[in-house]
């Protein structure tokens, strides 16, 4: 037994334990900024390896040597986003449960994400899944009430109140808190829209959180999720997106 495992199902468990990791890391890093360093990464290595035994450059391989001593340093500030999202998607994966959003308050949303449509009002929610929030919770103002459309419009209508322009941050049936900052995405892409937008899709770069968006401009619903933002979405369409915590949208 002992040398069936040492002999094969060692490296069986080996290469699977390396093909689930690998797997995982190809779906957070697809579609976004990340693949395109990955792929340039592939290309640099590529080159070294010729440059060092095909073509017996010296020149060229002392530097690209030179590069790959450092090249710790320099994946980790490349992506310290996408680490920091595999290591809080295990986290959570380990220890907590995702959020569900009751029906009677995915209705209340939607209903006042449609009216805020209409009106063409801007309006940012986000919803906690199973990473926390609290770090962007505490940058607004703390509420932990109810969730009711009439409370989410009195927030996002009125233009000169403090709130309007913020994000509001749900919980297990609750508005955690209005107001609140969320990290502006870098993707060159939803520049062309609004700071909403980018609010939005900055948030679901680093966490799981699913991100609601009114168009202050044009009105339009959009919601971003894993790093991608989709637009144009229906209330019927928003409605299932929400009780399926985004898996409606993959």
């Amino acid at each position: 037994m002992f040398y069936i495992y040492n002999t094969y199902m060692v490296n069986i468990l080996d290469i699977l334990i390396l093909t689930i990791m690998f797997y995982r890391l190809i779906l957070i890093i697809k579609g976004t900024r990340a693949i395109q360093i990955v792929i340039g990464i592939l290309f640099i290595l590529g080159l070294t390896i010729v440059a060092r035994d095909v073509l017996h450059l010296k020149a060229l391989s002392w530097l690209l040597g030179n590069f790959w001593l450092a090249a710790v340093i320099i994946f980790a500030v490349i992506f310290q986003t996408e680490i920091r999202n595999v290591l809080a998607q295990i986290g959570s994966q380990l220890w907590c449960s995702k959020s569900k959003v009751e029906d009677f308050y995915v209705t209340e949303i939607v209903e006042a994400v449609e009216d805020l449509s209409k009106s063409v009002m801007g309006g940012l929610i986000a919803l906690e899944n199973e990473v926390g929030l609290k770090n962007f919770i505490e940058t607004g103002i703390a509420l932990n009430a109810n969730i009711s459309k009439e409370l989410l419009l009195s927030i996002f209508k009125n233009k000169s109140a403090p709130l309007h322009d913020g994000a509001v941050v749900i919980f297990n049936g609750k508005i955690m808190a209005a107001g609140c900052l969320l990290p502006l995405s870098h993707e060159t892409s939803v520049k062309l829209f609004g700071t909403r937008h980018r609010a939005a899709l900055g948030l679901s770069e680093v966490t799981d959180a699913l991100v609601i968006v009114v168009s202050e401009e044009t009105g339009k619903i959009s919601v971003a999720y894993k790093g991608k933002l989709h637009g144009n979405i229906s209330a019927a369409k928003l409605k299932e997106i929400i009780k399926t915590n985004g898996e409606a949208l993959d």
